[in-house]
C-alpha cells in the first residue's frame, strides 16, 4: 500500500491547470487531470481506483466536470442551474455483509452551494433534485457533513454557520416547512472553513469554525453550545484537525501555519487537562521569534491543510500554488509536491494499493444521470434509480479469513515502502519437501548423537 495525495487548484486563465495524484512517501505520481481548475471546496472524490470518479465545479460556468479515474481529461460536463462555490457528497451507508464491489457505484447524494447563497441537493444515481433552499444572504463557502449523516452544515460569506438536518432536508417537499437545526452568527466576518470530528458517538460531535474575523471557534452541535474562541493575530484561511483531537492547525492569510493545541500538562499535579471550555476566549499571542509557527509558505496565504492519516505529517498549499510535506514535530519540510499554476483549491489523502495501475480499467463505463432542473415530485411511483446490486460473497469465514491476510500483506507491503529491504516470506505448500527436509535432519542428528557416545567412551579408555 501507499500513501497518497489529490490536489488541485483556482488555476490560471492563461495557462493549462492540473491535477495531481502523487505519493506522499515517494517520488511517484499515479495520475493526472487535464483543464483541471476549481473554486476552494469545489472539488469532491468518490475515492481512488478503479470506477471511482472525481467531480468539481467549474469557474463561473453553469457546469459540473467529471473526471473517471485513470483518465487525464474530462469524462462529462454536467448542466446544473448556476454555477456553485463549493460541492460535499453524501455516500450510501455501508452494509454489514460483505459484499463484491459493483462495477457502477455511485455517492447517494451531490450537494452543492452557489454564489446566490442557494443550496442544492441531488440524488447522484437518478440525477433527481431534492431540494433547492435559500440558504444563506450571500454565497456559500464550504459544505460538510458529519459522519453520522445526520448534519449538513453551511459556511457562507454573509458570516453565518447553518446546520441543518440533512433528512429533514430531503424528505420535506414543502419549502417553508424546512428550518435550520441550528444557527450560528457569531462571526462577524465570511467563514473560510469549517470541520467536524470523527466520533462514533453523536452526543460528542464537535464543530470547528474559521473566519477572517481572526477567530476559531469550537462548537458543541447536540447542546447548541460555544465552547471555546481562539483568537490569532491574522485572519484564518484553512483548518485541519489531528485525527486524535489533539491539536488543530490553522493556515494564516500571513503564510504561517499555527498548531492549536486542546490539550496540555497541569504543572501542578501532571495531569492533561483541557484547554477552553465554558465559552471561554483565548488569545494567541503573536509569535516574534516564530518558535511555534511553520513558516516556509510565509509571504503566501495558506490556502488549504489537511493531515497525513497517521497525524506525523501535514499537508498544506497555498496561494502560490505550492504544496508542501512538513514534520509536524520538528516543523521541517519533508517534501515540496509539484507546484500548480494558481491557489490551491482542494486536498485529500487516501491508502492505494502500489501495482493499482496494472489494475486494468473499464472505459465504456455508464455515465452519471444529467442533473435536474426542475424538484422532483411527490409521487413515489415516478422516482426510478439504476444501479448494480452487489453479489453477497458465498464463504463469510474464507473471505474473512482472506481479506485478514491480504490486510496482512498490506501492512507488510506499507513497511517496506520506507526502506530498500524486502521483507516479504513466501511460505511453500509442498508438504512432500517440507517432509524430507525433516527426515534429512532427524538423520543428521542422530549420527550425531552416536558420534558424541563414540568420543566419550574413547575419552574413558584413555583415563
Amino acid at each position: 500500500m501507499d500513501e497518497v495525495l489529490f490536489y488541485i487548484s483556482q488555476g490560471d486563465k492563461n495557462e493549462e491547470s492540473y491535477g495531481y495524484i502523487t505519493s506522499i512517501h515517494s517520488s511517484k505520481q499515479y495520475a493526472s487531470l487535464r483543464q483541471a481548475s476549481t473554486l476552494k471546496h469545489s472539488t469532491k472524490l468518490t475515492g481512488f481506483g478503479p470506477g471511482e470518479r472525481i467531480i468539481t465545479s467549474c469557474i463561473q460556468k453553469s457546469l459540473i466536470h467529471v473526471y473517471s479515474y485513470g483518465k487525464e481529461s474530462i469524462d462529462q460536463k454536467i448542466p446544473i442551474p448556476e454555477s456553485l462555490t463549493s460541492l460535499c457528497i453524501v455516500s450510501q451507508k455501508s452494509s454489514k455483509e460483505m459484499l463484491k464491489l459493483p462495477n457502477f457505484r455511485l455517492p447517494w447524494l451531490l450537494i452543492g452551494g452557489s454564489k446566490s447563497g442557494k443550496l442544492y441537493i441531488w440524488e447522484l444515481a437518478s440525477g433527481n433534485l431534492l431540494n433547492v433552499k435559500d440558504a444563506h444572504y450571500q454565497g456559500i463557502n464550504v459544505i460538510k457533513v458529519s459522519c453520522c449523516g445526520n448534519f449538513l452544515i453551511t459556511g457562507g460569506e454573509d458570516a453565518r454557520v447553518i446546520v441543518w438536518n440533512l433528512f429533514d432536508s430531503i424528505n420535506c417537499f414543502d419549502q417553508a416547512q424546512i428550518k435550520p437545526y441550528w444557527s450560528i452568527t457569531d462571526n462577524t466576518l465570511p467563514i473560510t472553513d469549517l470541520i467536524l470530528n470523527d466520533t462514533g458517538i453523536i452526543s460528542d460531535l464537535k464543530l470547528y469554525t474559521v473566519s477572517k474575523d481572526n477567530t476559531l471557534r469550537i462548537y458543541d452541535i447536540i447542546t447548541k453550545s460555544l465552547l471555546t474562541t481562539f483568537i490569532l493575530p491574522d485572519s484564518i484561511e484553512s483548518v485541519c484537525k489531528d485525527p486524535a483531537n489533539r491539536v488543530l492547525y490553522v493556515g494564516l492569510s500571513s503564510g504561517l501555519i499555527r498548531p492549536v493545541p486542546l490539550y496540555h500538562i497541569n504543572p501542578y499535579n501532571s495531569t492533561l487537562e483541557s484547554i477552553g471550555g465554558n465559552n471561554k476566549i483565548i488569545t494567541l499571542e503573536n509569535d516574534p521569534d516564530l518558535k511555534n509557527p511553520f513558516v516556509h509558505h510565509q509571504g503566501n496565504s495558506v490556502t488549504y491543510l489537511i493531515l497525513s492519516l497517521d497525524g506525523t505529517c501535514l499537508l498544506s498549499g497555498d496561494s502560490k500554488g505550492q504544496v508542501y510535506a512538513s514534520d509536524v514535530i520538528t516543523k521541517q519540510v519533508i517534501k515540496q509536491f509539484q507546484p500548480c499554476n494558481g491557489p490551491i483549491s482542494y486536498m485529500e489523502t487516501a491508502t492505494i494499493p502500489t501495482d493499482i495501475k496494472s489494475i486494468p480499467l473499464n472505459k465504456k463505463h455508464r455515465m452519471i444521470p444529467q442533473l435536474k432542473r426542475v424538484l422532483i415530485g411527490t409521487d413515489p411511483i415516478e422516482h426510478n434509480i439504476t444501479l448494480d446490486i452487489p453479489e453477497k460473497l458465498t464463504n463469510d469465514d474464507e473471505d474473512f479469513c482472506f481479506w485478514l491476510n491480504e490486510k496482512k500483506l498490506e501492512e507488510l507491503e506499507f513497511k517496506n515502502s520506507f526502506g530498500d529491504v524486502n521483507s516479504t516470506v513466501k511460505s511453500s505448500d509442498s508438504d512432500a519437501k517440507l517432509q524430507k527436509v525433516s527426515n534429512a535432519y532427524n538423520d543428521l542428528r542422530s549420527k550425531y548423537e552416536e558420534l558424541i557416545k563414540e568420543h566419550s567412551k574413547l575419552l574413558d579408555k584413555l583415563e
